[in-house]
């Protein structure tokens, strides 16, 4: 079976036996579970990352993930591209964990997934700060003076957090081969429409970029069951069509366990996440 959740930030209680349990699952090695980006896991080489990687490793399922924005690209690339289910993925702890790459195809369990992680970073209201430049401290002191988010390039912001032009076009060339009609779409962001919806419901001011727009279009194009995405920090179901997914853990196509509109004063998450 496959089931669907948001962003963990390097946070994955969620998934631990007795909390899956409590909720009435019992996966297996034939189980999925796909992350709507922001999974967290690549974010540094240290003793953490190690301790993670030997706990999903003996886990009986296997946990699939796009791209989000606070991901560390520079880590992901290191992991080869390799042909997998019929798309390019990276396996990043053996068949265990493993990167869905942007605008790939994939048939699982008898069923299409169009995939295309990244969004752009909206907690960045102090800056993106370089420590290479002079005023780097300067800009910092500044940064925490007046409360701002801000990332460290290369450290926690990855200007790869959004596509190449060549992504892109394989996104569209992978769809042209399915006629434009697959089962599910699995996203970070959203389209650019939707996610205006999404700000007014929840007074977030996330801006239109070259992703959503993209996502836009396809939305124009494309012919799909429904879209599942994460990024907005809510677990709630804008319309029949699409589900945006945060702490839940959805079964394909179980939209009930959802809010049906934006929760008015759901905060949970809401705060920079740290360096993740």
């Amino acid at each position: 079976m496959i089931y669907i959740t948001g962003d963990t930030h390097g946070d994955f209680t969620r998934f631990s036996a007795k909390r899956l349990r409590r909720t009435g699952m019992e996966l297996t090695k034939e189980d999925y579970i796909i992350i709507c980006g922001d999974f967290g896991l690549c974010w540094a080489k240290d003793k953490t990352f190690e301790y993670h990687c030997k706990n999903f490793a003996e886990k009986p399922y296997t946990i699939l993930w796009v791209q989000g924005n606070h991901e560390n690209y520079d880590m992901i690339g290191e992991y080869p591209l390799e042909e997998w289910h019929g798309g390019k993925a990276r396996h990043i702890i053996r068949d265990k964990v493993i990167l869905l790459e942007r605008g790939q195809a994939f048939e699982i369990d008898g069923k299409t997934f169009f995939t295309f992680g990244g969004a752009s970073s909206h907690d960045i209201q102090g800056g993106i700060l370089d420590r290479q430049t002079v005023d780097f401290a300067e800009q910092k002191r500044r940064a925490d003076r007046n409360y701002l988010p801000y990332r460290i390039l290369q450290e926690s912001w990855w200007p790869q957090e959004l596509p190449t032009e060549g992504e892109l076009q394989e996104g569209l060339r992978n769809l042209e081969r399915y006629h434009y009609e697959v089962d599910y779409v699995i996203t970070h962001c959203c389209a650019s429409t939707l996610q205006d919806r999404i700000n007014a419901g929840t007074g977030r001011s996330c801006a239109p970029d070259l992703l959503t727009d993209y996502l836009e279009t396809l939305e124009q194009k494309l012919h799909y069951r429904h879209w599942y995405f994460g990024h907005y920090h809510r677990d709630c179901q804008p319309d029949d069509k699409h589900t945006l997914v945060y702490y839940a853990i959805l079964p394909l196509e179980q939209k009930e366990s959802v809010n049906a509109v934006p929760v008015p004063g759901q905060t949970e998450g809401e705060t920079n996440h740290g360096k993740r």
